[in-house]
């Protein structure tokens, strides 16, 4: 039973393209870790801009308005062939289906 936490900044993203990350997410979770599709749990977070700061750029990435902190939680015990088939597969759905930059998307497992 993974759970997503998507953390957005307000007035960034509506409801169309919400709906486009979040199927996104759970398409990423399906195709990597094969959960069932009903297996389906996300709390999205949409923030005003004195509760959503971050660094313009690090470690060589660039951001923008457009990132989306991504949080997923699992029970452990998945190995890490998994967990990297897994981030590849979100960061490849994400991107594409919300239209950033790579730089614009942070994902914690």
């Amino acid at each position: 039973m993974p759970l997503a936490k998507l953390h957005v900044l307000e007035g960034q993203y509506d409801e169309a393209r919400l709906g486009k990350v979040s199927s996104a997410v759970q398409n990423g979770l399906i195709s990597a870790l094969g959960i069932p599709p009903e297996d389906f749990f996300q709390i999205i977070h949409i923030l005003p801009n004195s509760q959503f700061r971050h660094t313009p750029s690090f470690l060589g990435l660039n951001y923008s308005d457009d990132l989306i902190v991504l949080e997923i939680r699992f029970i452990s015990g998945r190995p890490k062939e998994k967990r990297l088939s897994l981030l590849k597969a979100l960061n490849d759905a994400v991107v594409s289906a919300a239209a950033i930059s790579p730089d614009d998307l942070l994902i914690t497992l």
